[in-house]
């Protein structure tokens, strides 16, 4: 059996990624400047933390990073460098308006995507 550490194919969170359209991210970004104020933490790597967490079913911030920094060597192919600190998403929840993830932003895109296929 092969232990190679390289994924032979596309990790489903990936696929599910792929279907979240980044320039259509990035105008409702644009729009809604959620990204000001933040160096590393942006909108994006936002979306992928909280559609992680849904996927991995992690209730609380403590379970959500360390998972997170247990898997980051392979986190690179969901477009994430690094794995967000628990009060780096802590802010990003309290001071990033949800109408940018939600209601027009990349879930909103993820399911009406997904209903349409």
């Amino acid at each position: 059996m092969n232990k190679s550490t390289h994924f032979s194919g596309q990790p489903i969170f990936s696929q599910l990624l792929n279907l979240v359209d980044r320039g259509k991210i990035a105008e409702i970004v644009s729009i809604h400047k959620s990204d000001r104020y933040y160096k590393k933490f942006k909108t994006y790597e936002h979306l992928v933390t909280i559609m992680y967490t849904c996927l991995s079913n992690c209730m609380i911030l403590r379970e959500l990073s360390t998972s997170m920094m247990a898997c980051e060597g392979r986190l690179n192919h969901l477009g994430i460098d690094y794995s967000p600190k628990r009060s780096t998403i802590s802010d990003g929840n309290k001071n990033r308006s949800s109408a940018v993830l939600v209601k027009k932003g990349g879930f909103h895109m993820l399911i009406s995507q997904c209903s349409t296929r």
